[in-house]
């Protein structure tokens, strides 16, 4: 009975965290459509790759770029920005024309639209960390109703 207890917590912790990711998936999903649509799109261009290097102390020596991009706001101001995700490689040049989306009077909250995990990897990721942890949820609280079911109809 006590590994009964043990295992309902266990996964209705596990439910509650899915819940949240999925929550979290939403909200972000939300946010950007809302910034898709209220933002300018334009076009911008490499300027540049931030490396961030690995420090860790195994053999891997892979450090990782995240690339920098140039484009002009609608008050004609050159704006610097930063990719949100990175890559050890890197297939882009400097100077490759990219869509950047920016919400005008805020232009340093831009995104660069041609790069898809700038738009949507946090949602990916929450959605996918979501359905994970939810679907155990689920199918042990699925399998708990239908065993009460099973036990009140055959009594």
């Amino acid at each position: 009975m006590k590994g009964d207890a043990v295992a309902t917590s266990v996964f209705s912790l596990v439910l509650l965290a899915g819940c949240i990711f999925l929550y979290f998936s939403i909200s972000r999903t939300i946010e950007t459509v809302h910034f898709i649509q209220n933002s300018e799109l334009t076009t911008g261009y490499i300027s540049g790759f931030e490396v961030a290097y690995n420090n860790n102390t195994s053999a891997s020596t892979s450090d990782t770029k995240y690339t920098q991009v140039l484009f002009v706001d609608n008050r004609g101001a050159n704006v610097y920005i930063r990719s949100s995700s990175s890559s050890s490689f890197t297939t882009d040049r400097i100077g490759d024309e990219v869509e950047v989306r920016y919400i005008t009077g805020s232009s340093r909250e831009a995104r660069i639209a041609s790069f898809f995990l700038d738009m949507w990897g946090l949602t990916l990721l929450f959605g996918l960390f979501g359905i994970v942890f939810t679907a155990p949820g689920i199918i042990f609280v699925w399998n708990v109703l239908y065993d009460a079911i099973i036990n009140l109809t055959t009594k």
